[in-house]
């Protein structure tokens, strides 16, 4: 068999789509967000969790759109799957591993905790913790469009149906505070934690701060040498008796919730640096 086909159906109600039309600029960016957010989604799947950030098309796959419904605002959209993912995955357990995967990657970009139902999805989750949050960093921008009709009016609710199965995701009020950027605080303070993630080449990474209690995205304001270097240290030695701790000169991004989603990284010290 050449190709293996997933079917997701979106379905919009509430305001204006309980009539079947939304806000032509709405919809656009739904469409757009809904695009990218599946592509980034399908393209790791096929990939071996490579994360794009810039998913105009997936490698391993191509997702088609069906025409809309007369008197209701969904869409079904076809992702085919090529012959070299299907053996590499399975043409029996394709399907499920995909659903379980995307099902944990939107949960984790709409604030959710992932909960893996497959041994596919388990083991990834178990090899790299960090790796649905690096996914859901990449999917902010498209979620954050695919909500736009959830902006606008805020009583329209987003369900992600599985054919045969049911509503398995919803997007709401909420999620599309979380998803929303709110600021960059000008701001900037101390804070002590450790890196568990770092990518030299984006200067993109995760660390735990003992500040919030949990692993938050960061990025490095500047390309500095001495920064990436404390960056790698800290990552390799995590599990030594200090835990790779550093003091961060920090600005917060947070979100439309308050919620601080990400650090920028202005400095970075090997000793403990307490806020005056």
């Amino acid at each position: 068999m050449q190709e293996k086909e997933v079917r997701v159906v979106i379905r919009l109600e509430g305001g204006l789509a309980d009539d079947g039309i939304l806000d032509l600029y709405d919809a656009a960016d739904t469409i757009k967000g809904l695009a990218r957010s599946i592509n980034i989604v399908a393209h790791s799947f096929a990939n071996d969790e490579e994360v794009r950030t810039r998913a105009n098309s997936a490698h391993g796959s191509q997702a088609f759109i069906h025409s809309s419904k007369k008197g209701c605002f969904e869409e079904q959209i076809d992702i085919r799957f090529n012959k070299k993912t299907i053996d590499k995955i399975g043409h029996s357990v394709l399907a499920n591993n995909f659903w379980d995967y995307l099902i944990c990657c939107w949960s984790a970009a709409i604030g959710e905790t992932p909960e893996p139902s497959t041994p596919f999805v388990q083991k990834i989750l178990k090899k790299d913790p960090d790796f649905f949050h690096v996914i859901a960093d990449a999917l902010e921008t498209p979620m954050k469009d695919l909500h736009e009709s959830i902006r606008r009016e805020s009583e329209i609710k987003i369900f992600l149906e599985r054919p045969r199965i049911g509503d398995v995701l919803e997007l709401n009020e909420g999620s599309q505070k979380y998803v929303t950027i709110r600021e960059e605080k000008k701001e900037t303070a101390y804070i002590v934690g450790n890196v568990t993630r770092y990518n030299v080449l984006t200067d993109f990474g995760r660390l735990y701060s003992d500040e919030e209690h949990r692993v938050i995205s960061f990025r490095l304001a500047d390309t500095d040498l001495r920064m990436r270097g404390l960056c790698l240290k800290s990552m390799q030695e995590k599990d030594n008796e200090n835990g790779g701790k550093l003091s961060f000169k920090v600005s917060e991004v947070v979100s439309a919730l308050n919620v601080v989603k990400r650090y920028v990284v202005h400095d970075i010290a090997t000793t403990v640096t307490q806020n005056d």
